[in-house]
């Protein structure tokens, strides 16, 4: 009899245990607020610039009436913020930042 009962607690323990973690998981996920790209850090020459702006239709077309320097073949130049910046286009990384004129 009391071994009876002693499996039939156990059963019972055994059964809450298994469902208190499924209760726990439950939780809502935190809302968070991310940084944006341009606004985390001052980019350097060095650095890779975001990958938005190894795009083509982010590039400057009037670069040289900005008074910039031809870009390599394999660059471009690009406003990010309130600087110009001169991208390679394969890795993103930063060759040249000119501060914008106003």
């Amino acid at each position: 009899m009391i071994r009876k009962s002693l499996i039939a607690s156990f059963a019972l323990v055994a059964g809450l245990a298994a469902i208190n973690p499924v209760a726990l998981a439950d939780d809502p996920p935190q809302k968070t607020v991310q940084p944006g790209v341009n606004n985390s850090r001052s980019l350097v020459v060095g650095d890779r610039a975001p990958d938005m702006y190894q795009r083509s239709e982010k590039a400057l077309k009037n670069w040289k009436a900005k008074g910039l320097k031809t870009p390599r073949a394999d660059a471009q130049w690009v406003q990010i913020n309130d600087k110009y910046m001169l991208v390679n286009i394969s890795n993103g990384a930063i060759l040249d930042v000119t501060p914008v004129e106003r």
